[in-house]
């Protein structure tokens, strides 16, 4: 097959594999894109190899009506095993790196990367969110069927400090393609960067009981100027 065929094939099956993928909206969601697109494009090739073997096994030796004897026997073949056991280590090896290196970017703190990042303090509760901006002296809640609204600046650093009151619960916005455990007696952390405006819907992606479904946030990206405004705006109660 030339390379021309090869792409032709490859294509389709990364772009239906992917499909379900959200476009990133920060930095380190498109580190975790470009894993992502690694791993579909290993495992459509493995797939393509496999089938492949198996469909060609099936017409090459497939029986036909004049064959009485069974074909020539093989017990053995240590070369062909060898192979065939070190090609997938080394997949399993090299996808293990990358991911690795890539988590490593994710979760590189803003302070290394020399920006002073926004603290913000989210606290995951049955069934509902409360973040707060200790800087600010402010303070943004919400429950089930009344998901808190909160705002916030693209291209500043973001740590999310995570506690739970409760259960454990999930801290997830399906556009960061990132998401952290909110774990009760533990805190967590996120780092991002939002670097598109837009409106982002947040959600538990750990089920934590009866209204889980339910409990849910929104996220607006704004300028920085724009979210400045929106924090003194809160601050006074407007």
């Amino acid at each position: 097959m030339n390379a021309g065929r090869r792409t032709a094939t490859l294509a389709p099956i990364t772009i239906l594999a992917v499909a379900c993928a959200p476009r990133p909206a920060t930095a380190g969601g498109r580190e975790i894109e470009r894993l992502y697109d690694i791993f579909s494009v290993i495992a459509a090739i493995v797939f393509i190899v496999t089938a492949g073997l198996i469909l060609w096994s099936m017409l090459r030796y497939r029986r036909k009506r004049a064959d009485d004897a069974l074909p020539r026997q093989t017990h053995t073949n240590v070369a062909l095993e060898v192979v065939w056991f070190a090609i997938p280590q080394l997949i399993v090896v090299g996808l293990f790196v990358l991911s690795v290196q890539t988590l490593g970017r994710v979760d590189e703190p803003p302070a290394e990367a020399g920006a002073a990042p926004l603290v913000v303090e989210v606290e995951g509760f049955q069934w509902g969110w409360r973040f707060s901006f200790p800087d600010a002296g402010v303070t943004v809640t919400g429950i089930a069927q009344d998901d808190p609204v909160v705002v916030l600046p693209v291209d500043v650093p973001i740590v999310f400090e995570l506690a739970s009151r409760d259960v454990i619960h999930s801290f997830y916005v399906p556009r960061f393609l990132t998401k952290r455990d909110v774990v009760p007696g533990h805190d967590n952390a996120l780092t991002i960067t939002i670097e598109e405006e837009g409106v982002y819907e947040g959600k538990c992606a750990e089920f934590c009981g009866l209204l889980h479904a339910e409990m849910n946030f929104e996220i607006r990206a704004v300028p920085e100027e724009e979210f400045r405004t929106w924090l003194e705006e809160v601050a006074r109660g407007e």
